[in-house]
């Protein structure tokens, strides 16, 4: 049978050979028919390795063809004729029977050194650990990784990134670790804190944490005690694992510990530098504004005047409204008054796509919140701080509304004493996707000057789109029209059925008949916007469905598979993480303008960027045909289509679709029943996020509000 030409790996050997690349004292050419396996397993071709290692063919092909027959066994040179090196045995044992050199009793010394590796590989593996979390496990431990594991398997979630506590409790249960061990009690009141904190909160009240911990550790044939969670809460307390301080009706509330000094820091933080306004000769800005106004040929509203005023003298200052009441515009001016004041600007907001909409409005360049504050992946932090802070002296941050607490934190940090900043957003979008509601604390605290723009002004009251919003932010069921075959408003409805999979087929239809018939370009002007990635509405179904309908399977466009999702040149993609090497960061769309099977390689267009993926990168991207509302805060969209129907999972708040509309520029269409719209107006908009920066502020500030 003829020995193929491409290598297929078991995971042990997959880690043996790159085992074998990396340690010292290995022969070169041992290590390079190592990397040559490797690669060929990679799916690299025997040409491609060839010019990469700059051999002949032949000979990447004769090292295929020799492991084939004789595995380990071919990677070593024979120190004499006749002489064979056996290597077959994981563990290495069978090299003692042999008569060997020196050097290589200093190969067994250096391989001997990962029969701990291969052991807990196999230890792993009979417990239902993949290899990816084992070789995760090994390099976080290494040689402490056995006893770290039969001591308290539930350390790997408090220490490795991506083995979270569920996997934990399988592995733990799998090793026979009792369902009521103080390990897993402990690791579970963590967990359920981290998930808190994924949901928006900084905090849980102590019986809700007990309640949820009681949900989470339930077993068959036991149940956690509420008086056992409560004593471990309070060893934890004692220990500085947890803090609890008590609300006002003496509720104890309990807080993972970086949560709360940040917290109580960013508090801290703005009372000390923004509480005293600076001193401002204002009929001489008065004036300024009267000029302006006047050479520009444009009227200010009272409040937009006033936040312009306000915008002189006050240290941190916010400006909020809705849609078509002139936050832009207002912001545009405020720019322009301390560009004629002298000040060095910095613009900022938290995406990629929001700091462009800024660089465009006031012609200076902005940027994300990340690169503002110069983030140092190496460290995981930033490198302006309250040591090394920004040098401008007033600083704008868009979409406000997106800051969770630690980029607040960070972002207030690095501003100077002295320094003047102003958040822009509107405070009835939603919250950050991270812990805390930012500028809803501060606005609700009374102790940051807030500007409110409430007034339509005339060119925005025209629009259907701008219109329906206020009346959703107002619990109002918004003016929208039936779909027909010649709509006139921009603000549309199709009823779609009852079913999700009728809502499929109602999307799919608009897709394919009614935004070409509009005018619209459906690869590059509509976003559909989902409530939620599960069922058939979700992000993830959908993706599939329009990826065949938008950008179909053809013989001139390849396609590369990951982990079961398919991409296609052409695709649409989002980004999901921070990529700051090529300053591409989460939530950044870009086009697949290539794929090159040959290299394994995805090339993706973001905007002015090209970056070259690797197939081991692609979990950093996704299809972007459909998203969620939240990942499209702070974006704008020619056309979103928005489906909302009645089952649980897919029920809209009444924040969600004020959202969703809000990021329609030209055409919203909602697809799904009225009695869903309607339930969606009712709903419980303002979810309970369990926070206490509010608090925090007013009992911080010293000095009154100040008041116009």
């Amino acid at each position: 049978m003829p020995a193929p030409l491409k290598v297929d790996l078991s995971p042990i050997e997959d880690q043996a050979l790159l085992a074998l690349t990396q340690a010292k004292g290995i022969p070169p050419r041992t290590q390079s028919r190592a990397t040559v396996l490797r690669l060929s397993a990679a799916g690299w071709t025997v040409l491609k390795i060839a010019q990469y290692l700059k051999w002949h063919p032949q000979t990447v092909r004769d090292t295929i063809h020799r492991w084939y027959w004789g595995k380990l066994d071919s990677l070593w040179d024979c120190s004499r004729p006749g002489r064979r090196r056996r290597w077959h045995n994981p563990n290495m044992k069978s090299l003692l029977q042999f008569k060997i050199s020196l050097f290589s009793y200093q190969l067994i010394f250096i391989l001997f050194s990962y029969i701990s590796y291969i052991y807990l590989m196999l230890f792993l593996h009979s417990h239902g650990v993949s290899t990816t979390y084992a070789v995760k496990i090994y390099r976080h431990y290494l040689d402490e990784a056995l006893a770290t594991l039969t001591s308290n398997p539930y350390q790997l979630a408090a220490d490795i990134y991506g083995i979270g506590f569920l996997r934990t409790d399988k592995i733990a249960f799998n090793l026979g670790v009792a369902p009521d061990s103080q390990f897993r009690y402990r690791a579970g009141l963590i967990h359920v804190l981290n998930e808190a904190a994924a949901d928006g909160h900084c905090y849980l009240p102590q019986p809700k944490l007990i309640e949820n911990v009681i949900k989470l550790l339930t077993t068959a044939d036991r149940t956690p005690e509420e008086d056992a969670l409560a004593d471990i809460i309070k060893d934890m307390a004692l220990k500085d694992d947890l803090i609890r301080e008590k609300s006002s009706d003496q509720t104890l509330l309990c807080y993972l510990p970086t949560y709360f000094h940040t917290e109580q820091n960013l508090a801290q933080l703005i009372q000390s530098r923004f509480c005293q306004p600076v001193a401002q000769d204002m009929p001489r800005v008065r004036a300024w504004i009267e000029r302006f106004t006047k050479s520009r040929k444009i009227k200010l509203s009272p409040q937009q005047r006033l936040a312009v005023e306000m915008a002189a003298y006050s240290r941190v200052m916010i400006l909020t409204g809705g849609p078509g009441c002139g936050k832009t515009f207002t912001t545009e001016i405020i720019v322009s008054l301390w560009k004629a004041m002298g000040k060095s600007i910095a613009l900022a907001a938290p995406t990629g796509r929001a700091a462009q909409r800024l660089s465009q409005i006031t012609q200076l360049e902005a940027k994300t919140i990340h690169c503002l504050l110069e983030f140092d992946p190496k460290t995981m932090g930033f490198l302006r701080d309250n040591q090394n802070p920004l040098p401008h002296t007033a600083i704008v941050a868009l979409e406000a509304s997106m800051l969770d607490l630690f980029l607040a934190s960070s972002l207030v940090k690095a501003i100077q004493y002295g320094s003047q900043l102003l958040l822009v957003g509107d405070i009835d979008q939603l919250p950050s996707v991270g812990p805390g509601q930012i500028l809803a604390d501060l606005i609700n605290s009374g102790h940051v000057p807030v500007v409110r723009l409430t007034k339509v002004f005339r060119q925005a009251q025209q629009s259907a789109i701008i219109t329906a919003a206020h009346q959703i932010n107002r619990s109002q069921f918004p003016t929208i029209e039936p779909i027909s075959d010649n709509p006139v408003s921009e603000c549309l409805w199709h009823g779609g059925g009852h079913h999700p999979k009728h809502g499929v087929k109602a999307i799919s239809e608009i897709i394919t008949d009614l935004i070409p018939r509009l005018g619209y370009n459906r690869a590059t002007d509509v976003q559909v916007l989902c409530p939620t990635s599960r069922g058939l509405l979700g992000t993830r179904n959908l993706n599939t469905v329009l990826q065949q309908l938008i950008n179909p399977p053809s013989p001139d466009k390849v396609e590369i598979t990951r982990g079961g999702n398919l991409l296609r040149e052409g695709d649409r993609i989002i980004q999901l993480t921070n990529d700051y090497n090529h300053e591409i960061f989460n939530g950044d769309f870009g086009i697949i303008k290539a794929i090159d099977l040959e290299e394994m390689e995805v090339t993706v267009q973001y905007g002015k960027h090209t970056v070259i993926r690797t197939r081991a990168d692609l979990n950093q991207i996704a299809l972007a045909w459909s998203f969620t509302i939240h990942q499209s805060q702070g974006s704008e969209y020619p056309v979103v289509i928005l489906p909302i129907y009645t089952q649980p999972y897919m029920m809209l708040s009444r924040k969600q679709l004020y959202t969703a509309l809000t990021c329609a520029k030209q055409l919203a269409i909602v697809v799904g029943s009225k009695k869903a719209i309607s339930k969606a107006l009712r709903s419980s908009d303002d979810q309970l996020r369990y926070t206490r920066l509010q608090q925090r502020l007013e009992s911080a500030f010293l000095h009154p509000t100040i008041t116009i």
